[in-house]
């Protein structure tokens, strides 16, 4: 499936939904998907990112809570 028609239907969800109006966007799922936080060099894989300062603060981003139970 093309993103065109990924992005159409996820338009298309939305409004069944009664949120056309949210800021949401398809866009919006990779980050969550990709925030799972597997390693950063597998997410560059993935995500197709050369520079991995862009992923790292875009898609690799844990707050405090996650730092903590890390530790």
């Amino acid at each position: 499936m093309e993103a065109r028609q990924l992005d159409h239907n996820f338009r298309k969800l939305k409004k069944m939904e009664g949120l056309e109006n949210a800021n949401l966007h398809f866009h919006d799922t990779r980050r969550e998907r990709l925030a799972e936080k597997v390693d950063v060099m597998v997410l560059a894989k993935i995500s197709g990112h050369r520079d991995l300062s862009i992923l790292q603060n875009t898609y690799y981003a844990p707050d405090m809570a996650e730092i903590a139970q890390r530790l």
